[in-house]
Order: structure tokens, then C-alpha cells, then sequence
């Protein structure tokens, strides 16, 4: 009986160090991470702008949609694109507060007289000088 306890002992130490990793081995993994994310980073990088770009003409198409909402309900656009956040004669709101700001963080621009031939100017600009608009 002695002798049997004996050899499970021994099995459970000898397992205990066949999972032991080396620091070697540890090391080895942290560099081939690193060189992964060496290689993935810049590529992924150049994704974000483009993402920006078309999140802020969905923004823009969703504000527009909700002004238009708004001009449908209350017979008038809105003075301004707080008025989307708000509930006025039991309708809205149109929009989240946070919607009203553009990937950049920018509030967008909006213009209730329209200068652009239409009823009213909606636009943005991204940090890199790219203008976002409702009349193009």
C-alpha cells in the first residue's frame, strides 16, 4: 500500500513540472506578440480614418432624417439641433444628445435658412480638412 502511494506521489510532481514553463519560453511568446502587432498595427491604423469618414456621413444622414421628422411633426425645421433632443407638443425626441457631434467630437454645423438651395445646411469637417455636407 505504502509502495502504491509512493508511485502517485511521484506521478503528480512529474506532472506539476511538465506544465512549468521556461522564462525562455515565455520570453520567446511576448516577442512573437510583439512582432505580430508590429505588423498589424500600421494596418489597421489607416482603417480608423475611413471609419471616421463614413460614420460621419451616417451621422449626418441620420441627423438629416431626424430634422426631417422633426419640420413633419412641428410644421417648422428646428431653430437649432437641440430642439432634436427635446420633447416639444408630445413628439420627440429625434436624437440622443450625443448624436450631435460628429466622430471628432465636433459638434455639427447647422444652418436653418439654407443657403445651399435647400431648407437648411448641415455640415461637418474632419481634422484633415474633409467636409461633410447635405448638399453634395
Amino acid at each position: 500500500m505504502k509502495n502504491r502511494k509512493l508511485k502517485i506521489s511521484n506521478r503528480k510532481s512529474a506532472i506539476g513540472n511538465a506544465n512549468a514553463f521556461t522564462l525562455i519560453e515565455i520570453m520567446l511568446v511576448i516577442v512573437i506578440i510583439g512582432i505580430i502587432v508590429g505588423i498589424a498595427a500600421p494596418k489597421i491604423g489607416g482603417k480608423l480614418g475611413k471609419a471616421q469618414n463614413v460614420a460621419a456621413r451616417a451621422s449626418l444622414k441620420s441627423i438629416e432624417t431626424a430634422i426631417g421628422s422633426y419640420e413633419m411633426d412641428n410644421l417648422k425645421l428646428p431653430d437649432s439641433l437641440e430642439d432634436l433632443t427635446k420633447t416639444q407638443n408630445g413628439n420627440g425626441p429625434y436624437l440622443k444628445p450625443s448624436e450631435l457631434t460628429d466622430p471628432w467630437s465636433q459638434k455639427f454645423q447647422y444652418n436653418k435658412g439654407g443657403s445651399q438651395g435647400i431648407g437648411f445646411d448641415l455640415s461637418t469637417t474632419s481634422p484633415d480638412g474633409d467636409s461633410f455636407n447635405n448638399w453634395d
